[in-house]
């Protein structure tokens, strides 16, 4: 327990003995009663500036994570369209021997076919 603490508990409690004795109490109530309402004013001034500044936050964070999204997607597309752009280069790169080559590998003529199909046709 903190001195502090204590000194100030019981120096409330000694003011509140004397206040609130009979002859006073009439006189004091009214004083309470302002203090009261004022201390609810406050509570309720308190968690209506809270409330604003939690929506604030929430506003905040909403319009953090549509940038976020919108940047991981603009990122997603300039990386398919790199690779799109880099495939399309590879296939004009190709030399034109190899792309009749790949359209044409089962057409081979009698000179290409294997040895083995070439004996057996003649025999």
């Amino acid at each position: 327990m903190k001195p502090l603490g204590f000194a100030l508990g019981a120096l409330t409690g000694a003011a509140a003995a004397l206040i609130l004795s009979r002859p006073n109490a009439n006189r004091a109530r009214p004083v309470a009663k302002a203090a009261l309402k004022a201390a609810m004013m406050a509570y309720y001034e308190a968690r209506a500036q809270t409330a604003q500044l939690a929506e604030a936050a929430e506003d905040l964070i909403a319009e953090a994570k549509a940038e976020a999204a919108m940047d991981i997607f603009a990122a997603a597309m300039a990386a398919a369209q790199a690779q799109a752009k880099a495939a399309a280069a590879k296939t004009q790169e190709q030399p034109a021997g190899e792309a009749a080559d790949a359209k044409s590998d089962g057409s081979r003529t009698a000179e290409e076919a294997p040895p083995a199909r070439a004996a057996g046709e003649s025999a």
